[in-house]
Order: structure tokens, then sequence, then C-alpha cells
């Protein structure tokens, strides 16, 4: 896989990140223009050293680059890494600068539990930082059915909402099918009319609201790369379409009897 770097701008005699991106929410992809040492990521509290394998092919000359999975860094409480070149012969690791970096958009790790994202220092020094992802349910199935959509989610509760601005706008029965699962029928005649504002699907009760995840989620843009199925009138005309956020959460976008959003 080839990857899109960039002549790095400082003048500076340390490392320079050329690319670094968390691509699936979990792996690292790091690239530093070509010198001697290996890139690795130091604990900032403990200051331990954690040497990555290297998995990418030397298929860009010029440059030296590292993959890092990410989840298989010790422990699982909330930590921060510098990103360091080690120099060999066991000199002083040194720190990798990086241009600014747009606001961190962190996505579940493959555990459901975890998420990684890169940040800077004030002194412009990258590092990876891990946290716990909020609380969620999770999306086992939906399906389209002759009375709507049946969302079967993992976790309990009594009602299934659509929240906006944390208060639901309408909400639809659940059925439990199991110790950890339950189900509900979003269905075209309990919905209210259009509502600008996207929806939040969650599960649970008033004050107590689950919001509803994506198990996994390696995609950049989920709404567009995991398409969900959509609601219809009698008339053939949508009413409410279901899709990803960005944060792989379960929302809905309601329409007018006449398919206006």
């Amino acid at each position: 896989m080839r990857i899109a770097l960039r002549r790095p701008a400082r003048g500076s005699e340390g490392p320079v990140a050329a690319f670094a991106g968390i691509l699936d929410g979990q792996r690292l992809w790091l690239a530093i223009e070509d010198r001697p040492g290996s890139l690795a990521l130091r604990d900032t509290a403990s200051g331990d050293v954690i040497g990555p394998e290297n998995e990418v092919p030397d298929d860009q000359p010029g440059y030296r680059s590292a993959r890092v999975d990410l989840g298989e860094l010790p422990g699982d409480a909330e930590a921060t890494y510098d990103v360091v070149l080690v120099p060999s012969g066991g000199r002083t690791p040194t720190p990798v600068w990086s241009e600014p970096l747009a606001g961190p958009r962190p996505r579940p790790a493959e555990d459901g539990r975890t998420q990684f994202w890169l940040s800077r220092t004030d002194e412009g020094a990258l590092q990876v930082r891990r946290g716990a992802v909020d609380e969620a349910a999770e999306l086992r199935a939906v399906e389209v059915t002759d009375d709507g959509l049946l969302l079967t989610v993992a976790g309990t509760g009594h009602t299934l909402a659509l929240l906006a601005d944390g208060a639901p706008v309408v909400t639809f029965p659940t059925s439990a099918t199991g110790p950890d699962a339950v189900t509900a029928t979003i269905d075209a005649a309990s919905l209210p009319a259009a509502d600008k504002r996207a929806t939040q699907v969650a599960i649970g009760e008033p004050g107590a609201w689950l919001p509803v995840r994506r198990r996994a989620n390696d995609l950049a843009e989920p709404g567009r790369g995991a398409p969900l199925p959509q609601i219809q009138d009698g008339h053939g005309r949508d009413r409410l379409r279901l899709r990803w956020s960005s944060e792989a959460l379960l929302v809905a976008r309601l329409l007018g009897p006449e398919g206006d959003s």
C-alpha cells in the first residue's frame, strides 16, 4: 500500500513526520525522511520504549516507515506515547516533530472499548493517545420487514429512541430476544414530521440513554462506505434514513411526508 508523503517544511535537524495517521482506528502508519535508527513509541509516564515490528515494504525510497498495531500496546488504561526515533548504539530516543494536526476524530479500535488518536505537544512533538470509548450498545442487525425496520441491538432497555439534543423525538418499545439483546421496529406510521436535526439512535430510558454503535469501524467515512436501509411510506416516499456518523454511531434523518428533509 502506498501512502501520500510530503517533504517536511520545518528547518530542523530532528526527525519530522512526512506522514502520520491512524487509518482504521487501531493501526498507526508513520513515515519520516530516511535516517539511521528505528521508529518506536515511548510511554510518557514510564519512559518505556516500545519498538514495533516494521511491516511496511520498502517501496518508497528516501523514507523510513513503520506500521504499528496499537492494540498490542500493554495495558488498557488511558495513556500517552511519544513517537520517537531510536538511534543505534542505545542513544537517547529523539521525538518526531509534526506539522499541526487536524482535530482528532478517534474511532473505536477492534475491541470496541478503546480508541486511539494523534496529538501534538506545544513544542510540536507527535504523540499517540489512548482512551476509553464512551459506553454504547452494539447494533447486531437491521432488517427490512413489512412493518418497517427491525433493529437488533446488544444491550438492555425497554425503549428505543431517536434523540435530538438529548431528548426523545419519537420512541419505540423493545422486546427482549435473550439476556443481552433487544429488538425494536421503527415504522413509518409512528414517525413525526420532518426534523432538520440528525437524531441519535439510542436504547434505554429517560436519563439513561445509550447510543447505538457499529461493532467495528475500519472506514474513514462509514456513512458512505456502509450504507443502511431506509423507511418509505405507502407511496414509496422516504420517511427515515439511517446513517453511520464519523464516530460509528447510528443516526437517523427524519423526512417529511413529501420526502423532503
